[in-house]
């Protein structure tokens, strides 16, 4: 299954990029490679459908045509900086108390101590990307209607499967604009019902919210409950419906705990069922190479919606291999983790070193001749290594065959079911679901973990439910949210190191809690209006 979902991206990659217009300033999203497949070349080649599905899914993982770099999807970046996830990384994570970068790159120490402008490269990358994978999906959409499927003649085995390929394209389109609006807040909505070259309108938060929210419940019976692995499926369709809910106060201005309690019961109820409550038998096997074993559908599918990479066919400079081979540097010696490469690049605040219990067997860093301190930035062994990330086998984690290669087969889980009892327990205690059923779900994740499980209620505060976010999530991705949600990313309530550009911290702007609109798409879409305190 793991080789041919591969196989499956690394040929759309390759095979299909189309010509996009862009709404993203003056990005050229014309494609390197002079032959280009046009929509009328899919009647004789109706496989090319799934070829360009494949390439949505491979937006997430990869950069371009080529792995690891090579005849990219956007000119004029770093291919590395630029994909997906990577970006995605950067910017809910740096600028949190989990995660520190030293590199000087231009723009890179703006984002570990919260002083970034709309100019910010790190940050056009993440809404360039964004807006390239939602110009995909669009594109997408406008070739297989019905009437276009229809005017092309498709054999009637492939044109049964266009309506679920149809469903998957606009979940992935909604998880991008999730992304829009949770980062960006207010931004241009654009549709396959909008004309090329069309200059698109910018719409409220809680416009594309609803938007957001009508495509989920218009496509949710066409997306399967346990999908072909690699894609989406209702699962992950409900996490995105219940992060939606959990940040609707933050983004709306409205709060939804009540329905994101819901959402969460209802995802438990499918996926959290069977021994060990749903969960992976060992935390940190759900970050190694074969964690597909964790990911598929059923009662044990932890990992409810994954971006795949694979050492022949998904290779980047980006995804699991940042996290992997970038994040490991000082003593550390790679091929103990299954790898042959070290970036020193991003390491732990200590904050994040010193949040978890003795014996917490989610604790995953390596301490040799590193501080626990952060007092240089620029100095990776000013902070501990994490390893949480590995391209170790579950069934060999001592690694005795000797795995060491150049890039990971680890897959990166968007949404986990642990994730899930979290969300559940505070909305519970929002007032809005059962702490006792709360603790019940808290205490899944703790005998997981090894540690003392809550013996009450009382035990329990939102405080404690933030600290066992990142003790269980910590490095996924969702550290950013948490904090805006939590009311603690600009306040002085809650100090990291470096945050507001001193070691000990300071209270910042509450203009940081969204991103910039880049300048250059203001620029080429002068009817933007940027965000509150940004020039």
């Amino acid at each position: 299954m793991r080789k041919s979902i591969h196989t499956i991206f690394f040929t759309g990659c390759v095979a299909l990029i189309l010509s996009l217009s862009s709404c993203i300033g003056d990005l050229d999203l014309k494609p390197i490679d002079e032959n280009v497949i046009q929509p009328d070349d899919f009647a004789k080649h109706p496989e090319y459908y799934e070829q360009f599905l494949a390439k949505l899914y491979a937006g997430l993982a990869v950069s371009g045509q080529e792995g690891p770099a090579g005849r990219p999807d956007i000119e004029g970046f770093d291919e590395g900086m630029a994909q997906y996830l990577r970006s995605y990384w950067n910017l809910q994570e740096l600028p949190t108390d989990e995660a520190l970068l030293g590199w000087n790159d231009a723009g890179v120490p703006e984002l570990s101590t919260i002083n970034w402008s709309s100019s910010n490269g790190f940050i056009y990358v993440m809404y360039s990307r964004i807006y390239f994978q939602i110009s995909q999906c669009n594109e997408f959409l406008r070739i297989t209607t019905s009437d276009r499927i229809a005017a092309n003649n498709i054999p009637s085995e492939i044109a049964e499967l266009i309506p679920g390929y149809r469903a998957e394209a606009r979940m992935l389109r909604a998880l991008s604009y999730w992304h829009a609006i949770d980062m960006f807040g207010s931004v241009p909505l654009v549709t396959e019902d909008n004309a090329i070259m069309e200059t698109p309108s910018q719409k409220s938060r809680a416009e594309i919210f609803q938007f957001i929210l009508d495509e989920l419940a218009e496509i949710e019976e066409s997306i399967p409950l346990n999908p072909v692995y690699g894609k989406v499926g209702r699962g992950a369709l409900w996490m995105l419906r219940a992060k939606l809910y959990l940040n609707a106060e933050v983004y709306i201005g409205t709060p939804m705990y009540s329905q994101c309690a819901e959402t969460c019961s209802q995802i438990i109820s499918k996926y959290g069922t069977g021994s060990a409550y749903g969960l992976a038998d060992e935390y940190k096997f759900l970050f190694c190479a074969d964690n597909d074993r964790y990911a598929r559908g059923g009662s044990r599918g932890e990992i409810l919606m994954v971006v795949p990479y694979d050492k022949d066919h998904t290779r980047t400079y980006g995804g699991t291999l940042y996290l992997t081979t970038g994040a490991y540097g000082g003593e550390i010696n790679a091929s103990n983790y299954g790898l042959n490469g070290a970036w020193a690049g991003p390491r732990a605040t200590s904050q994040l070193a010193r949040i978890f219990e003795q014996g917490d067997k989610r604790a995953a860093f390596f301490t040799n001749g590193t501080s626990i301190e952060n007092t240089d930035l620029s100095n990776y062994q000013d902070g501990y290594s994490v390893v949480k990330y590995t391209n170790l086998l579950s069934t060999d984690w001592e690694n005795t065959g000797g795995r060491k290669e150049a890039y990971p087969d680890t897959d990166y889980p968007i949404f986990r079911l642990a994730d899930t009892y979290l969300m559940y327990a505070e909305c519970a205690y929002r007032g809005a679901a059962d702490q006792e059923l709360a603790r019940t779900y808290m205490n899944y994740l703790r005998q997981r973990a090894g540690v003392t499980q809550y013996a009450s209620i009382t035990d329990i505060t939102l405080d404690e439910i933030l600290n066992e976010r990142m003790r269980e999530l910590y490095w996924e991705g969702h550290r950013r949210s948490d904090l805006i949600r939590f009311e603690k990313f600009t306040s002085a309530d809650y100090l990291w190191a470096w945050k507001g550009g001193v070691l000990t911290g300071k209270s910042i702007d509450t203009k940081y809690r969204l991103y910039p609109i880049p300048a250059k798409e203001i620029a080429a879409n002068p009817s933007i209006k940027q965000n509150f305190g940004y020039k």
